[in-house]
């Protein structure tokens, strides 16, 4: 499973260096969830408990609903579309590992 999330980790870096360059905008937030998303893989990794990653995605997910206001605030179609994905995908993931669980 870490290694699913590293992979997502990876992929969140790479959609917010595609948006900084196509909406000319920094977004702090998704650099959060990255960062978030990469320190719990590793944690995922150490502890190699379910219930560790679950509580850790839900906070990601809990900072990408906090991105997904602050972007429509700035009216920003391309943050916006961004935002509902990972909030998607992190509900997933969160489905992933609740049947990893039981």
């Amino acid at each position: 499973m870490h290694r699913a999330l590293a992979v997502v980790a990876v992929f969140k870096l790479l959609v917010s260096l595609i948006l900084f360059f196509t909406a000319q905008r920094f977004d702090p937030v998704l650099l959060v969830s990255c960062i978030l998303m990469a320190i719990s893989a590793a944690i995922t990794r150490i502890v190699q408990e379910g219930e560790v990653g679950f509580v850790l995605v839900s906070l990601i997910l809990l900072i990408d609903a906090i991105g997904l206001l602050l972007s429509a605030t700035l009216i920003s179609i391309i943050l916006i579309v961004s935002y509902m994905f990972f909030m998607i995908w992190d509900i997933q993931i969160l489905m992933l590992f609740r049947q990893i669980q039981t």
